[in-house]
């Protein structure tokens, strides 16, 4: 092989060594621009505005004002079933079987207890209740 053609042999060889690096880079620029949807998503999920309050599914809190209540993992679930459908009607049999089915047993007066509990702690704002639609479930109304 000639010098010259040695040369260019070379900067072949650079260049397409190269490619992979400037791939890489192009790639990792790319993601860096676009926004990342799953991110968003997670935190929009986790996070409700009901009323004045603020309900973090994440953290198992109502927040108003500074102040927060804690809630447990079942007041969360159920909650978070409302907070996902506001001022819709939720057929009972939904809620238990989202909650409660994993458990293998539904108790049929669990889901009114935890549905006055959750009552009791959404009254820090008035605007915020959950209603009784007779003989088919609840609704969540936020005003």
């Amino acid at each position: 092989m000639s010098e010259r053609q040695n040369i260019l042999f070379s900067s072949g060889e650079y260049l397409l060594g190269s490619l992979p690096i400037l791939a890489l880079i192009g790639i990792m620029f790319f993601r860096m621009a676009k926004p990342n949807k799953e991110e968003q998503v997670i935190h929009d999920v986790d996070q409700f505005q009901l009323g004045e309050m603020l309900f973090d599914a994440l953290q198992r809190k109502l927040v108003l004002n500074n102040s927060a209540i804690d809630l447990t993992a079942t007041e969360t679930r159920v909650l978070r079933i409302f907070a996902e459908s506001p001022n819709e009607m939720i057929e009972r049999n939904r809620i238990q079987k989202e909650v409660w089915e994993d458990e293998g047993v539904i108790v049929g007066r669990s889901l009114d207890m935890f549905i006055s509990k959750l009552r009791r702690k959404l009254e820090m704002d008035e605007k915020v209740k959950i209603v009784v639609i007779r003989g088919v479930g609840y609704r969540l109304e936020v005003g």
